[in-house]
């Protein structure tokens, strides 16, 4: 779309508002934009949309690239009181950054899996790490990871509300480490918004 679009057709707007989905967990998305705060009230041209938790808080934050404006952060303030873990996978045999591996996470009665892969948006790269909301679950009875290579891997009892790091075809699982938080880079702009997914992680953007 052109930005002449507005010349010939006044009432389709150049740039639009983004739009948010919260997962119901029932095989259906209920729009939550007008409730997500005050990022999801000024319209840009979005163009790519990439996921990560960016202050390492547990609950996934989103940046939005947009043409002819900057970059925007919408932060998620979370505040549900739901669980989480995160995984940052090393690989040996596989690739270092264990893309293709599949990772299964069983826990409150629930199983779910998440796939290492690049790209995800248009020139939008996600966290490679692999995230997943627990709902009210404090433990996962089981975490799976099948590995490029074809070796796999299984760990049990996990604590949620942190943030691991599993090297292919170790035992043990080790922490993740983070430096110090730093400012946002000038040019961009942070918004806030609150996750009201049930299990703490589950939510779509529409840029």
């Amino acid at each position: 779309m052109f930005i002449q679009v507005e010349q010939a057709t006044p009432e389709i707007r150049y740039k639009q508002f983004n739009s948010l989905f919260h997962n119901e967990g029932n095989g259906k998305f209920v729009e939550t934009t007008k409730q997500s705060g005050s990022g999801f009230e000024t319209p840009y041209v979005g163009r790519g949309v990439a996921f990560a938790d960016f202050d390492n808080d547990g609950f996934m934050d989103l940046v939005v690239a947009n043409n002819g404006d900057p970059p925007l952060l919408l932060h998620n303030s979370g505040g549900n009181g739901n669980h989480f873990l995160n995984f940052k996978l090393v690989g040996t045999r596989s690739n270092r950054d264990a893309m293709g591996a599949r990772i299964r996470v069983r826990a409150g009665g629930l199983s779910q899996v998440r796939e290492i892969a690049g790209g995800g948006s248009y020139l939008s790269q996600s966290d490679l790490r692999a995230h997943f909301g627990l709902d009210k679950a404090t433990r996962a009875e089981a975490v799976e990871i099948q590995w490029p290579s074809g070796q796999r891997q299984v760990f049990h009892d996990l604590e949620a509300d942190k943030f691991y790091q599993i090297e292919e075809g170790r035992d043990q699982l080790g922490l993740q480490h983070f430096a110090g938080r730093r400012p946002p880079a000038e040019g961009g702009s942070i918004s806030h918004w609150r996750d009201q997914d049930s299990r703490g992680s589950s939510a779509t953007i529409q840029p």
